[in-house]
């Protein structure tokens, strides 16, 4: 009885931690206005590279870059229906922020009221001072360039719990629906 107790035990031990351990991601975005492109890298507590490249434009809707030789390719006509998918965004924990722009007189005014308005977001979700920086640097032309660096806190036990309420709410809708053809 030891040995097959001991491997349960370390087993629900294991998925206990893997549920529950805090797992951190790392975006950094930049976006150059003159140039038109919007780079990211996604990683995965600060080290491990999972997701990085550029978006760029083609005439029919939006090019996602991930590598030298591989895009997805993203129809305008489709952006509707990809939005309407499940959303994870509630299962992020928002821990820190940096933002820097670099902009000219043009864009001064929207570009700080913009600021102000992140921090104050960031200050009413209960973050503190030192978990955010803003920077707003002024060159002469017309230039906007905006680079942002967001770690975000999440666990796995956030996702199923949001995972499976989404499916409980689909399975209702069509149960819904299946029941009013029924009584039609």
């Amino acid at each position: 009885m030891g040995k097959p107790f001991f491997y349960v035990l370390l087993s629900l031990l294991g998925v206990i931690i893997l549920l529950f351990f805090p797992i951190y991601l790392q975006t950094d975005g930049h976006y150059d206005m003159n140039r038109r492109k919007f780079a990211f890298g996604i990683y995965l507590y600060k080290r491990l590279r999972l997701l990085g490249g550029y978006v760029g434009v083609y005439p029919g809707g939006i090019a996602l870059h991930v590598s030298a030789k591989k895009a997805f390719l993203v129809p305008y006509t489709k952006m509707n229906s990809e939005r309407k998918r499940f959303s994870f965004m509630r299962t992020f924990r928002l821990i820190s922020c940096i933002f820097t722009t670099e902009t000219g007189a043009e864009y001064l005014l929207p570009l700080s009221y913009a600021h102000v308005i992140l921090r104050t977001y960031f200050f009413a979700i209960g973050r503190e001072k030192e978990d955010i920086e803003n920077n707003v640097w002024l060159t002469d032309g017309d230039v906007l360039r905006i680079s942002a660096s967001v770690t975000l806190r999440f666990n796995l036990f956030l996702i199923l719990k949001n995972v499976i309420k989404f499916l409980k709410e689909k399975i209702k809708a069509l149960w819904r629906k299946k029941r009013e053809k029924s009584t039609v």
